[in-house]
């Protein structure tokens, strides 16, 4: 059970009165839900405040919550990978800011993408402090930003490029583009596996009033993933899969990036983090380094570079839309 000690100020103050928690870090603590000594379930007060419901809870969630239910669960497995774990908690504390799920889940947007455009440089709206742009809103801040201007370095066109980000779970990238660049862009859209989350972004760019957004559900591996993205385009100028390509199988990989490429008129752009070894807690499934994307590259029949910002990047264009790697913003 989730709780918020903004919201449910008289429960937590009740259940304080009563008992001291099994744990405590900075931003929650653990109390038993019964009184069973073996019975691994627990209430979870947490700190966050209206204006800190943003993606930056997944930090908080890795760091502190996952560490603090592993020390006090007393069964090794509770049925759960990490990975479902992480999801799960920061889902219950996005809900538990408001008693209607569509407007916690609002609230969660609005605060992500506010921080994440005052991250990217891209001009904060209004609402949203400087305080909340850090940790994955920063780095995702940063990715987007970069992945933006590797859409702008295209030529010039009869039409403006369309931008399909493949695999774009919450939705935050298009949802960003529609916010900063729907008079310079063409047809956005965003597709996933999940139609819980596509439903999520839908629904969001209907509340803010993003209509040159869309998204669908579609899977990459799929041998016709042109039919899933129906009724969005079947072929965009630009596809991005940014910190998808790590969630994958090693052996769906190079399936996964084909598919992808035959979606692209125009450019692909591919980002993953540069890794030792994967993270379990975010569904992390293999590593990548230069000489892996390179490869990757190699099995498209494009040109193709590498750069390394925050993470590698692998950028391949079809052979009649090619820029010269000057034209290309410098990674740092």
């Amino acid at each position: 059970m989730m709780l918020s000690r903004h919201r449910h100020a008289l429960l937590v103050n009740g259940l304080e009165q009563q008992a001291a928690p099994l744990g405590a870090s900075a931003h929650f603590q653990l109390y038993p839900l019964t009184a069973t000594p073996l019975a691994d379930e627990f209430i979870i007060i947490h700190e966050f405040s209206a204006s800190q419901i943003d993606n930056n809870l997944g930090y908080y969630v890795v760091s502190e919550l996952l560490p603090l239910l592993a020390a006090h669960r007393r069964r090794v497995d509770s049925g759960y990978s990490e990975q479902d774990e992480f999801e799960r908690s920061v889902g219950d504390i996005v809900r538990s800011m408001a008693g209607n799920e569509r407007r916690a889940w609002w609230l969660f947007y609005a605060n992500t993408l506010n921080a994440t455009q005052n991250s990217a440089g891209l001009g904060q709206p209004p609402g949203r402090s400087d305080e909340a742009a850090s940790d994955f809103i920063s780095l995702f801040g940063a990715i987007y930003r970069y992945a933006l201007e590797l859409i702008e370095a295209l030529p010039a066109a009869a039409s403006p490029p369309t931008v399909l980000d493949a695999a774009t779970c919450f939705g935050f990238f298009p949802l960003l583009l529609a916010r900063v660049r729907a008079a310079t862009l063409g047809e956005i859209a965003g597709c996933d596996l999940n139609p819980a989350l596509m439903a999520f972004a839908a629904d969001y760019a209907s509340h803010d009033g993003l209509t040159s957004v869309q998204f669908g559900v579609a899977d990459i591996l799929t041998d016709d993933i042109e039919r899933e993205l129906a009724p969005l385009s079947a072929r965009f100028d630009v596809v991005t899969a940014l910190h998808l390509l790590e969630h994958l199988e090693f052996e769906h990989t190079e399936k996964a990036v084909a598919n992808l490429w035959r979606l692209t008129a125009r450019r692909l752009i591919i980002a993953v983090p540069l890794e030792e070894t994967p993270n379990p807690r975010y569904g992390h499934r293999q590593v990548f380094d230069r000489e892996r994307l390179l490869a990757l590259g190699r099995t498209l029949g494009g040109p193709f570079e590498y750069f390394e910002h925050h993470g590698g990047w692998l950028v391949i264009d079809r052979p009649h839309a090619t820029v010269r790697p000057a034209k290309l913003p410098l990674a740092v």
